[in-house]
C-alpha cells in the first residue's frame, strides 16, 4: 500500500508539472507546446522555474502525499522532519560534505573511466552542460536564486521522497536499515539519468542515508544535501566573478588519490563525532534509535 500510494501520488505530481508549465508558459513569451524546449540555456528564466516545479511536482508531493494519507497527523513524524537535529551537528555534516569534495571528484574521475553507451554519455553531457549554462554567473542575484532553485529546493524535495518516505519504506520491508539505506541511495542515483556521476551521487546517497539513521532527523541529509549543491552553484559563481572562462572549468585537474584519502580520513572522524553525539543524545532524552 505504501509502495502503490506513492506511485499513484507521483504520477498525479507529474501530471501537476505538465499543467504548471503549460499554464505559466505564455509568462515566458512562448506556447504550451514549447514548454519542454524550455529546458535550455536559452531561456535560463523557464529552465529555472521547470526546475523548481520539477522538483516539487516530482519529489516533494507525492512523499508528503501518501505520508498523509497513510499516517495522517503522524505524517511528519514518519517523514523525520519533526525531529530537530543538534546544531553542532549540522555545522559538522556541512563541514564533512566539503571535506568530501576531493574523494567525490575522485570518485567522479573513476566513473568516467568506466565503458558507457554513446547515447548514455550524450544524455550526460547536454544535461551537465544545462546546469553548468544555469549557475555560471556573475551576478549575485541570480546566484541566490540558483542557490533556491538548483540547491534548496532540491534538497528538501529529493531527501523527503529517496531518504524521508523511501528508505523507511524500506526499512520497515527489509529490517535492515544498511541494506535499506544502498537500495534507496541506487534508486536516488538512478533516477537523476546520469550514468557518468552514478558512483559518486551514489555515495552521496549513502551519505545521507546513515545521517538520516543515525539522527532520526531528515534536516540533516537535508543540509548535507544543500550544501553540497550550494558549494557548486558558489564556486561557478566565483569563477564566474574572476573571469575564468567555463571550459576551464569543465577540464580542471582530477583529485590526487592522497587528497582523495585524507578527505576520506577527514569526513569518517567527522560522521563519527555525529554518530557518537547522536547517541549520547538518545540516551539522555530516551529516544528511539
Amino acid at each position: 500500500m505504501q509502495l502503490a500510494l506513492l506511485m499513484c501520488a507521483w504520477l498525479a505530481g507529474t501530471l501537476l508539472v505538465g499543467y504548471a508549465g503549460a499554464a505559466l508558459a505564455p509568462v515566458f513569451g512562448i506556447s504550451p507546446v514549447q514548454v519542454q524546449e524550455g529546458l535550455s540555456p536559452n531561456n535560463p528564466s523557464l529552465t529555472r522555474y521547470l526546475m523548481a516545479v520539477q522538483s516539487v511536482g516530482i519529489f516533494m508531493l507525492p512523499p508528503m502525499l501518501a505520508a498523509a494519507i497513510i499516517y495522517r497527523k503522524r505524517a511528519c513524524i514518519y517523514l523525520g522532519v519533526a525531529r530537530r537535529p543538534m546544531s553542532t551537528n549540522v555545522l559538522l555534516t556541512a563541514v564533512a560534505l566539503i571535506a568530501a569534495i576531493p574523494f567525490i571528484s575522485l570518485a567522479a574521475n573513476v566513473n568516467a573511466l568506466l565503458p558507457l553507451p554513446d547515447w548514455a554519455r550524450s544524455v550526460d553531457h547536454a544535461t551537465t552542460a544545462l546546469t553548468e549554462e544555469i549557475i555560471f554567473t556573475p551576478d549575485v542575484a541570480t546566484m541566490l536564486l540558483n542557490l533556491l532553485v538548483v540547491a534548496l529546493i532540491p534538497a528538501v524535495s529529493e531527501e523527503l521522497l529517496f531518504r524521508g518516505y523511501l528508505q523507511r519504506m524500506l526499512h520497515s520491508w527489509t529490517k535492515n536499515p544498511h541494506t535499506a539505506i544502498l537500495i534507496s541511495a541506487t534508486v536516488f542515483s538512478a533516477l537523476h539519468m546520469q550514468l557518468e556521476g552514478f558512483i559518486p551521487r551514489f555515495l552521496l546517497g549513502a551519505l545521507f542515508g546513515y545521517l538520516l539513521y543515525w539522527s532520526g532527523s531528515l534536516w540533516l541529509p537535508i543540509a548535507a544535501h544543500f550544501t553540497n549543491n550550494a558549494v557548486t552553484v558558489c564556486a561557478y559563481f566565483y569563477a564566474a566573478r574572476r573571469g575564468v572562462d567555463l571550459s576551464s572549468l569543465e577540464s580542471g585537474e582530477a583529485s590526487s588519490s592522497l587528497l582523495a584519502l585524507i578527505s576520506v580520513f577527514i569526513v569518517a572522524n567527522l560522521l563519527g563525532q555525529i554518530q557518537q553525539r547522536e547517541k549520547l543524545r538518545r540516551k539522555r532524552h530516551l529516544l528511539p534509535a
